[in-house]
């Protein structure tokens, strides 16, 4: 019967782990937007030893969070312990209307155009209500946002369009090809306002989507911010081997590593 002892410690170990994390440490909401007409689900991943009488805490957004907070929030608790650096709360925000419609700024085949109404829900509903109900720090170099693919598109939306509310942007296969790369023209009709302010960007794709509408654009948007942005913390990620989806997970390490050293 000895035997079995280390393999159902390793069992009973990993069992706490994973409690600790989504039972004690995660708090759940609904936030019933006016700006968007849509009910999202919010989560909040407090940091271990959550201190709000004592102390302030940095802010991640994640988008697509019913895929990405548990992934981004699990790492964000390891990557602050590895560096030695607080970690910050993490916030999931979940699907009210379809992610087509939400992460779009302008109405094409591909997508409704909400962007406008759903940045309006985060900067007038969601960050208030965090701010109001945790200990975060209200700067906007301590707000940073999360997103894959058409997340990372409405990251870059958010960058261009409303660069005073996020100071740390990561933006993993963002569809910069989107309506004929209509990104590409706003970051341009944007960045007399937004150049001189001092920002985190993560740019991250898969090495084997250099196939088709992703890489061009993705190149030209990173090209533009590094030669025309003076006060930017930048990096460019191509994840060898790895597709749309497979480079996912190892761009999100990537771009949380880059932002806990460099915030």
């Amino acid at each position: 019967m000895k035997k079995f002892l280390p393999l159902l410690l390793v069992f009973v170990l990993a069992s706490c782990q994973k409690e600790d994390f989504s039972a004690d440490l995660t708090e759940s909401f609904s936030i019933e937007s006016t700006s968007s007409a849509a009910t999202y689900p919010i989560k909040v991943a407090l940091p271990e030893n959550y201190s709000p009488e004592t102390k302030t805490y940095a802010t991640i957004y994640v988008l697509d969070g019913e895929q990405d907070f548990d992934f981004v929030a699990e790492n964000c608790k390891k990557i602050s312990h590895n560096l030695a650096t607080s970690n910050v709360l993490v916030v999931s925000i979940g699907y009210g209307n379809d992610r087509i419609d939400d992460y779009t700024p302008t109405k094409a085949n591909e997508g409704g155009g909400g962007a406008e109404k759903f940045m309006q829900f985060i900067e007038n509903e969601l960050i208030p209500r965090i701010e109001s109900d945790y200990a975060v720090d209200t700067l906007r170099s301590s707000r940073a946002i999360l997103g894959h693919s058409l997340g990372g598109l409405f990251a870059a939306y958010a960058f261009t369009n409303h660069n005073t509310v996020f100071g740390n942007y990561i933006m993993l296969s963002p569809s910069i090809w989107y309506d004929n790369e209509i990104m590409l023209r706003l970051e341009q009709e944007n960045r007399a306002i937004n150049s001189d302010n001092q920002q985190l960007v993560f740019l991250g794709l898969g090495q084997m989507e250099n196939q088709g509408r992703m890489l061009a654009p993705f190149e030209a948007f990173y090209q533009r911010l590094q030669n025309n942005y003076e006060y930017i913390a930048l990096q460019r990620r191509l994840e060898p081997h790895l597709d749309h989806v497979g480079s996912k997970n190892p761009n999100i390490l990537k771009g949380l590593n880059f932002y806990f050293k460099f915030r």
